[in-house]
Parts: C-alpha cells; structure tokens; sequence
C-alpha cells in the first residue's frame, strides 16, 4: 500500500494513506470521471458521488464543475461557460424573415452546434437571427419570425431548441431546420425521433425525439402542460451528413379556441452518454430521455380514453467504481421541485432494481421491474407547502440495491422510481441528468473485501514442482498475499489438512485452523504449523481466506499441496572416474576427467566443487572453492549425475559432492580424493604392524589415576609405566630442605620420598598420647574423624610408606626438627610428619590430615624431661588468599600435641578440614586461567618448651608449600592437583588402528614430546574462547591445528587411500567413512600444527610449505585373508623417523570413537588450558620402537 501510495499519487492507495494521516477526507483525482467523484476517509472508507449525468469536464488539464449558463463571447457568439459537449450558439446575423414563407427560402445558418470535428451536429436557422436575450441557460431570439420566438435552452447534456409561437397563425404553420453532422448519419425512427450514429462505426451519437408542442396552459395538481400535441417532424436525407427536419405542428392544434398562447414547439437534442435516464408515462409515444425532469406518480391527469397518466422513472449508474465493494451507506438524493401533495403530508415512493430502460423505453414497453428494495416518504415542492417543504432534495437509503449491483460487479445499476400509491398526492416530478442544475445523485460509502490469495505458498525452501510444494521442516511457513483496494492491512485465516485422509491437523482454534497477524496488503502474510502436527515424508494441504479487520473475504482459495521432506538426501555413493581414480593416481595436469556420482532416489540436483574447503572462521580458514549444481537423472537403475573437470596441477586434489533434494535439504559431503601424475615407483613398507579385529564389544579400560611419588619430595627418580622405567624424572617443588632458627632453638623440614627409618621403632610401639602424657589436664572433646585417604597406597601405619599424589589427592612426609642450647649441651628432635590432602572435583572441600612420628635422639641430643618439653601449636590453610588460614586441628586425643623429653613416643595426629572460597583470578573473563585460582597449602606450628633454661623467642616451622587449583570451568566448581598427570587410556581391543598409530607416533618419534608417560605428557589446549595461546594470548583454534595436518593447501591435502579399512560394525547406522587421524592430537600444544610462535610446543612444527605431508603417513589396511594391517603409505616417502607428527589414512569410526570419552575425561579430572595429560596404550609391548623397519603383531 505504501508503495503503491509512493509511486501513484492521486490514486485510492494514496488517497487513503493521506486521509488516515491527515484526518480528513482526500479526493482520489484518479478515480474522478464525468460521472463519479471518490474522495478517502479518515476510517479508510472510500465514499463515491455517483451521476446519470455529466457533473465534470476535463479542460485544460483539470476538472472543472458543469456549467451551462450562456454566455456572449467577444466574436458575437454564445457559448456555456462549461459544458461536456462544447455547446455553442449563434450570435446576431442577418436579417430576420418577413413571413414565415420567407423564411423556408431563406439561406440556413448555425444556430446550435453541440461536440466538435467530425462528431459536431450543427442545427441550422432558415433566415436572419436578431441577438440573443441571454437569460442563464436560455437564449430567446425574439421575433426570429412574425409572430413567434426562437429559443434555446443548455442541457447537461445537449439542448432544447423551442420555437414559441406567441400568437395564433392565420394558416399552415410549417418551417424547417437544417441539420449539418459532418461524420454522422442521421436515422428517422418510426415514433418520429432522429438517431445520429457514426458514420464509420455505426455507434450512436446522439438523439432527437419525436416532437411535442404544449400550450401556456399548467394543471394545478401535477404542475403540468397538460395540453400537448404531437407535431409532425420529416426527415430530408440530403447526403453528405446533411438533413431537413422538416417541422410542422398540428394545424388543429394551433387553431382551437382552446389553446392558449405562446405555443412552444420543442425539438430537442442530446448527445447521447453512458449514463441515462427516462422516464414513461401512460399516453405518452415519444422519447422522454431528453427531457429535464423525472416524473413518477399519478398527476391527477387523464387521457383521452381516460386512463390515468401515470409515470415512472429510470436511471441508469455508471457501478464500476463499486464493484466488489461493501457497501456500508448510501444516499440517493433527487431534487424534488414539484409535488401532488397539496395537503403537505409526506408521501411514499418506492426505489426498484429493473433492467435497462432506453430511447425506445414507453409505458407499453417498460424496463422489467424486479424487486423492490427500499422506499421513502420525503416530498417537497407542492407551492402551497413551500414554508416546510420547498423545493429540494429528497433522500433515500438505498444499500441492499446498490450491494446487488456491487456483488454482481456490474458496470451498471438499473434503478426505477415509481409511487407507492396511484394517490395524486403522491406524484412527484425531480431533475433529470439532463437538467443544468441538481441532477440525481446517488453517493455510495464502502469498502472492499480483501481478495483471494494470489501466491500461496509452503516453505522453507519455498519451492514447488507441478504445483506441489516442498518443505525441509515439520513446522513450515505458509503464505499468501491479499490484496485489498481499501489499503486496509489483511490478515490470513489457513487451514492445513492432512491430503491422504482429508482430516485437518490439531491447531489451538480447531479444524486445522491457523490465522496470521495484519500485515501491508499486497505483502505476504504467514503463519508456521505448530511443532508436532506433521510428519516427515508426508504431504498435506491448505487453503486461505482473509480478513481486513472489517470484512472477510467470501470464499476458501482452492487446496495447495505441500510435502514435507526433513531427511537430506544421502552421500553420493559411489562416484567413481575411470581417469582419476579415488585414492589413486592418474591424469596429470591439464587432462580432463569425468565423474558420476550416484544419488539416493530423491535428490534432484547434484553439487560440485574441485579443492574447496568450507570456512572455519575460528581456525582463521576463510573457505574455498565454487559449488557447481548439475541436475540428476533417473532411470531404472538409480539416480545419478556426471561432471567433467580439469587438474589445473599435478599433486593431491579433491573433488567434494552432495546430494540436494527438492526441499534444498542438503545432504552430506563425499570427498574424493585423487593425485594427478604418475604413480612413484614401488617401495617396501617401514612399518608393517599387525591388528587384531576390533572387539566391538570390548569394555572401556579405566583411566590412569594411579598414585605416583610425589615429584621434590626428597628427590625421587624413578616413574614406571607399563612396564617401562624412566629415569631422571625432574623435581617439581622447591626446597627440598627448609630450616628456621628461632633463638637457640633451630626448626628444620625436609621432603621425603619415605619415611625415616627410624620411625619404624615408633610405629612398633605405637603408643596413644594419653598413655605417657605428663599433662594432667582433662580431655577435651575432639571432632577428630582419622586419616582421609584410602591406606591402599597412603596407610599412616606403613614402615616404608612413600610420598605419593593422585588427581585429587595427596599423600606427603616430611620431617621437622627442633634444637635447643642450655649450659648443660645441645639437644635435638625429630618427627616423621605425615600429610594427607584430599580434594573433592565437584565441590569446595578441602580435608586434611596430620600424623606426627618423634623420632629416637641420640642419648647426647636427647631433650630434657620436663612436663611439656616440646609443645606445639599446629596450624594449617592457604598460603594466600582462596581459603581458611590459621585454621587448628581437631586432635586425636583433644589436646595439642607434646611431648615430655626425648623419650616420650606417642604418635599426635590430627584432623583439619576447611574450603575453597569461590574465588577466581577474574570472574568476568573467558579464559581458564581467569575462572581458576591456584592455592598454596601449608601446614606450620609454633614450638615452645618448658624445659629450664631453655629459652625460645619466636620458634615456628611449617611445611614445604603444596599448590592445588581450584576452578569454575565445568559448572560446578572443583578443586584438583594440577602437577598430577591423569592418563587417557585408549581402547586398544576395540579400536586397534587408532592405537597402534598412537603408539608408534609415541614411541618411535622423540618419546619426551608424545604423552607415552607422566613425565613425557601432553598440554591441553582445550577451545578458542578458554585457551589463552596464540601470539597475542586471545586463544587459538584447534581445528587450526588439525587443518595444517589434515588439509591445509591442496597439494598438501590428506588423500585418503580407497583401500582403507573401514569398520561400520562399530556404528549403529553400520555406516562408516575414511578420516585423518593425526598425533599428537590437534588439541594439544604437542600438535606439529601449532607453530611455536603461537605457543606451541612440538620442537618441530610443520613447515607452511609442506604441512601435513612433513608427518609420518600411515593407514590401515584389511588384507584379503580378512587380517589388518597398519601400513606406511607408499604413496610417499618413506618415513625417516625425524619427523614430528604422524596423520593416518582412517576409518572415522575407530578415529572419533577412540577418544569420544575425552570430554568426560577432561571434565572428570578437571583439565584446563595446558594441563598435562598422557595417553596409555595398551597391546604393542612386543613391538621394537628403536627399529628402522617396524614388524610386530598386536598382543590378543
């Protein structure tokens, strides 16, 4: 609507935006005619004027109002200011005849002309004319002839010429009228009127009724000249468009007393319009459409043979402005300038539907009447009422009438007036259309209903095939567009029906009904099935109606089907090219090749691209290569579809396909892989390892949390793994000695890989503090709950019990000291100090617990007995900030430990458990060095002594520091041992290539770098928005990583190798594909594909020029006596064992699957940016990872 208003002004679009906008009504100038005048209304209504005749005329570009009035112009002539057919007439010329015998000889001369050019009809005066006596719309030439005046009268349409005879003639009376009308013939009908028609075409032009003459007599009751005659009228056809109407009024007439003059003597003539109006009267044999006024009623008259002279009247409407309209009010409004009523009483009259009245319509031959419609009891213009009812417009509602004429969307209504009764009180006589002033009118206000949808339509991807539909989803879009001429917005009533069973689907308003929101006519409107009514692979229907707030529109649109397909057409399989085969080489550069590839049934085009890669914004990959679509072909034996396309070089490229079906579902991509050129010449594999089948079935192995000694702990050197023994395993806590003097007292604490052996005395007399304890103080109640880890591998008890740490949990010795000087000499003692850390990855506990050895002095540095000769004041919590600091131990025996001289052995132990405070390095950011924190446990004591002469100042010792890290990356918050190493184990019984690829990447490369053991790990990297690599520290992707393994540039690419094993066993769908499998994995630090400047760690990333073809190339092979192998590929050169990465021509089964349960892994343990891991692989113990050519066999 608005776009329409934008680009028409002046139309109803226009019009009615403007007077919605402005609030006031706008005339819509397109819409205006000589006949209608539409104007927009605030509410968006339009209302029409409608007219029999003409209201308007176009001059000079505009419209102006009809006016007949006459005047003189500067040549002497007349003209009407305004009228439709340019009426003009005949100044002052000649000399007036003597006689009327005079005048028959007399040269003719223009007296009116109506129209122009070759439609002009010019009649014509015999003789002089004096100048015209102008009087509105009339011209009176006076005495024109002896006796008698010429007159004039401007119709709305034509004129009226009358010759008024003012005296009685002595004789014959007889004069004639030329008639000129150049491109027109003229026609004497046989009730005496002249039809002009087209001289060319045969159309009529204009008309002449019969003539009739009245005298100066008027009837009182109908207002009448109720004395009238015919008059004789001969038509002289004269060629050339020339005619005489030869005009003779009745001898008898002229001559009987009883006629009272002036006689008028009235020829007139219309041209002949659209519209129409007449009327009939009983009596009456003549065309009455020329006359000014419409007569309907009984006037009181009769005729000779005594019958009333009842008339009734017809107007024809110019509908097309209404039709399809809704009509909301209408007025038909006459102007009523004489009425019967002389008692002034209202008097009914009654508005019909008829059929078409004509120029031959007569009270003998009327318009059939077919129904009333409506009725109405205004009246005016009885003279002895014109104090209430004066001349003027009576009204009548006409709706249902003119709603027929709207419904039928006729160009014409055809309307007839007649009294309700044949009373003379109802008589009535109004303007007709020809008459100069106050015509009928008839004004209509309406509406449009919206139309019948014009686009129905179903999608995504709106697209239909023979008129039915496709959509790729189960809650599709339907739409259609309304029209509405009134510009009201439109809503959209659809209902959906299942097509097979022709029952509609379940919508919230029943019936499978669903109803839009109001949008912009002319725009679509939709709606979307809800969620569970349709299936996939079946086809429904719907149909439409609108609605445009007021009105709906009257009929259902026909049904439109849609099918709803979700399932994107499968891989295409195979595809195959005789001159590159897959996997293989062939061609060369510059040598065209031709595939076809075979689709499932239901695809119907089929797309290519040569070396395109789609984009991977976070991997920085920008996306390459042009899908070409070529459409399929069926036949009997499937669907299919070829190309040809050219190698632009030789090396490695892919040509990718998909299958596209009729709903533009996409289906799932085939890369086929080919190298242009000569194959190299054949070679020995390096690597020949031999798989068992994997076990579909086999469990998954647990994961490796094993307790390992505790890295700076008194400098332990020794991990085994899988039965492998490293040496020289690096301290990771620092210093393995700290020692505090405090006065004369000097406090020490050493890491221990175990316990000192002098503790063994202790644990074999293990003795309870109560039992030897000099403190005579009662106990205190304790909360003391024992050792928190399991004994299995930290047991409190154990002689040799070594310091250990798992993912969670810590198990650490250590040994604290105290010397003290007196006169006497120099004392010392030693505890062998247990600590137990456990953590809790799913909350924020943290449990501690403490175990206290003294250990036996030499008799010379044995401390002096005293009651409390060495008490201490156990504390424990963070370092720093994160958690509980200062926090004492729930005791054993409820008191504090100590000890009354050197012989005293009792064992204290303790119990501390506190929490992590949620606190994070920064809560707003993304990374996972922001949402984690690491804390600095310690364990610390205060040391006194009541021993004598033994003075101590300030005498503390604590333990070496211990980090645990605390996080909020998974959720829930946790908290774990980050220098543990957790191990992924793989399953190598189910997914036996996966690992044997691990392993000889692993162990056959530089072994510090590949995650084979704890202290040769992995770093994590887990995504982009958590890591903080890359040069700038804003994270890196790891599909950057594996893009420069796996693809990269396209000579670069992987090739898969069309003899790899595949294993669709292992899916449910019993579907498989060929994959890269590379190591170290993408998401480590460890990747080749991770440059250092990037924070990489390999020693040797791949170059950009060579990518992942710089790796170790392996695959795995199912040989013909149904074995599997892992093979080097031959295809490139043999590996050299210097390489830094290895990429694996793979089943995508064995590759996803071997580390689906990674993600668990991770989150299990906790793993965060550049957390290590290793992977242990199990099977491969026969295998020689120092040979150059490895040939061994995986262990059942």
């Amino acid at each position: 609507m608005a776009w329409a208003a934008a680009h028409a002004k002046g139309s109803k679009a226009w019009a009615i935006l403007e007077a919605k906008k402005t609030g006031k009504k706008v005339v819509a100038p397109d819409e205006t005619t000589a006949t209608s005048y539409t104007v927009a209304n605030p509410d968006g209504t339009l209302t029409t004027e409608l007219t029999p005749g003409p209201e308007r005329v176009w001059r000079g570009g505009k419209w102006h109002k009809v006016d007949a009035a006459l005047t003189t112009s500067a040549d002497g002539t007349v003209r009407a200011k305004e009228h439709p057919n340019g009426l003009r007439l005949a100044g002052k010329g000649g000399t007036a005849p003597r006689s009327l015998a005079a005048a028959q000889n007399a040269a003719p001369r223009d007296l009116v002309t109506l129209g122009s050019g070759e439609e002009a009809v010019t009649l014509q005066w015999k003789g002089g004319l004096p100048a015209p006596e102008l009087d509105g719309t009339t011209a009176r030439y006076r005495e024109a002839v002896p006796g008698a005046d010429v007159i004039v009268e401007a119709t709305r349409t034509g004129f009226e010429q009358f010759v008024e005879i003012n005296q009685r003639p002595s004789g014959a009376y007889s004069y004639t009228l030329p008639v000129r009308a150049k491109g027109l013939k003229a026609k004497a009908n046989e009730d005496g009127s002249v039809t002009f028609t087209d001289a060319e075409t045969g159309r009529r032009r204009a008309t002449m009724p019969a003539p009739v003459m009245w005298d100066a007599s008027v009837d009182q009751q109908s207002g009448e000249h109720t004395r009238k005659a015919r008059v004789a009228m001969k038509v002289v056809n004269k060629g050339t468009g020339r005619i005489d109407l030869v005009v003779t009024p009745s001898t008898e007439f002229l001559s009987d007393p009883a006629t009272r003059y002036p006689v008028t003597v009235d020829p007139s003539t219309s041209a002949l319009a659209s519209t129409f109006d007449t009327y009939v009267q009983r009596g009456e044999t003549v065309d009455l459409s020329t006359d000014t006024e419409l007569d309907f009623g009984n006037p009181g008259t009769t005729n000779a043979d005594g019958t009333t002279r009842v008339a009734r009247s017809f107007i024809h409407w110019n509908t097309t402005p209404i039709q399809d309209a809704l009509i909301i009010d209408t007025n038909l409004a006459l102007w009523n300038f004489h009425s019967g009523n002389t008692d002034c009483t209202a008097q009914s009259w009654t508005i019909w539907d008829t059929t078409a009245a004509s120029t031959s319509s007569r009270w003998t031959n009327q318009p059939t009447w077919n129904q009333q419609y409506h009725s109405s009891t205004q009246t005016r213009g009885n003279p002895s009422c014109t104090g209430t009812q004066p001349d003027g417009w009576i009204n009548a509602d006409v709706d249902a009438l003119v709603q027929t004429w709207a419904s039928a969307q006729a160009t014409r209504g055809f309307m007839g007036l007649r009294a309700a009764t044949d009373d003379t009180r109802a008589w009535k006589r109004v303007n007709s259309g020809n008459n100069t002033a106050n015509q009928p009118k008839l004004s209509v206000t309406y509406n449009y209903r919206p139309s019948d949808g014009s686009a129905r339509q179903a999608g995504t991807p709106f697209k239909s095939y023979a008129g039915v539909w496709a959509v790729d989803t189960t809650t599709p879009t339907l739409r259609d567009t309304f029209t509405d001429a009134d510009g009201d917005t439109v809503n959209g009533t659809f209902q959906v029906y299942d097509a097979a069973t022709n029952t509609p689907i379940t919508t919230p308003l029943g019936e499978g009904l669903l109803v839009s929101d109001f949008g912009e006519q002319g725009k679509p409107v939709s709606v979307v099935v809800p969620a569970g009514q349709l299936q996939d692979g079946k086809t429904y229907k719907f149909r439409t109606n609108a609605y445009d707030g007021t009105h709906y529109n009257l009929n259902w649109s026909p049904w439109t089907e849609f099918v709803v397909d979700t399932t994107a057409p499968g891989e295409p399989s195979p595809v195959t090219s005789s001159q590159y085969p897959e996997g293989g080489y062939g061609g060369g550069a510059g040598q065209a090749g031709t595939w076809t590839a075979t689709t499932a049934d239901d695809a119907n085009r089929l797309q290519y691209r040569v070396d395109g890669e789609d984009p991977d914004p976070e991997a920085g990959v920008p996306g390459s290569g042009t899908w070409t679509t070529v459409n399929t072909t069926s036949t009997t034996t499937g669907t299919s579809a070829s190309f040809t396309t050219t190698p632009t070089s030789d090396g490695a490229h892919h040509v990718d396909t998909r299958a596209v079906d009729r709903a533009d579902n996409v289906g799932t991509t085939s890369e086929y892989g080919f190298i242009a050129g000569t194959a190299p010449a054949p070679r020995s594999h390096k690597v020949d390892i031999t798989l068992n089948a994997p076990a579909t079935t086999a469990a998954d192995p647990a994961d490796w949390n094993n307790p390992y000694p505790a890295f700076g702990w008194n400098g332990w050197n020794t991990v085994t793994s899988s039965g492998k023994t490293t040496v020289d395993a690096p301290p990771l806590l620092s210093p393995k000695k700290r020692v505090t003097k405090a006065g004369d007292v000097t406090l020490t604490m050493t890491p221990q890989k175990q316990r000192s052996p002098q503790a063994a005395k202790a644990l074999k007399e293990y003795r309870k503090q109560q039992e030897s304890q000099t403190d005579t103080t009662p106990f205190a109640a304790s909360s003391y709950t024992g050792p928190v880890l399991d004994t299995s591998w930290c047991d409190p008890t154990k002689i040799d019990q070594k310091s250990f740490i798992r993912r969670t949990e810590a198990c650490l010795l250590f040994t604290w000291g105290a010397e003290g000087t007196t006169p006497q000499g120099v004392y010392r003692q030693y505890w062998d100090v247990m600590w137990q850390v456990k953590l809790d990855p799913k909350s924020d506990t943290i449990k501690t617990f403490l175990q206290m050895y003294p250990l036996m002095p030499t008799v010379q540095e044995m401390w002096p007995s005293s009651p409390k000769a060495m008490a201490f004041n156990v504390i424990t919590g963070c370092g720093s900030t994160g958690c509980t600091n200062g926090m004492g131990f729930d005791w054993e025996t409820g008191r504090t430990p100590s000890w009354s001289s050197g012989l005293d052995q009792h064992i204290a132990q303790g119990t501390a458990d506190f929490t992590w405070d949620g606190s994070v390095t920064n809560a707003a950011g993304l990374k996972d060095k922001d949402l984690s924190k690491v804390l600095t446990l310690l364990v610390g004591a205060s040391f006194s002594t009541d021993t004598p002469n033994m003075v101590v100042t300030q005498d503390k010792v604590s333990s070496g520091p211990f980090e645990i890290r605390c996080d909020k990356v998974y959720g829930t918050g946790g908290c774990v041992v980050p220098s543990y190493s957790p191990g992924y184990s793989m399953n190598s019984k189910k997914f036996p290539a996966a690992a044997a690829h691990t392993w000889l990447i692993q162990n056959r490369l530089a072994p510090e770098y590949f995650g084979q053991t704890p202290v040769t790990p992995l770093h994590y990297m887990p995504n982009k928005t958590r890591n903080a690599a890359g040069a700038g520290g804003t994270g890196r992707s790891e599909n950057s990583n594996r893009y420069r393994i796996c693809y990269g540039a396209a000579a670069n690419r992987m090739v898969y190798r069309n003899d790899t094993a595949l294993h669709p066993e292992l899916s449910s769908s019993n579907k498989d594909r060929r994959s890269c499998d590379e190591y170290s994995f993408n998401a480590t630090y460890e990747s080749a594909g991770m440059p250092t400047s990037e924070g990489g760690l390999n020693p040797k990333p791949v170059s950009d020029a060579l990518q992942g073809r710089e790796c170790v190339q392996t695959y795995e092979k199912k040989l013909p006596d149904g074995t599997y192998r892992l093979y080097d590929d031959e295809r490139y050169a043999a590996p050299t064992w210097d390489e830094t990465c290895g990429r694996s021509s793979m089943s995508l089964n064995v590759n996803s699957q071997s580390m689906a349960r990674f993600g668990s892994f991770a989150s299990t343990f906790r793993l965060l940016d550049k957390d290590t891991y290793w992977v242990d692989i199990d099977g491969f113990q026969d295998c020689d990872a120092t040979a150059d050519v490895i040939v061994c066999a995986q262990r059942p």
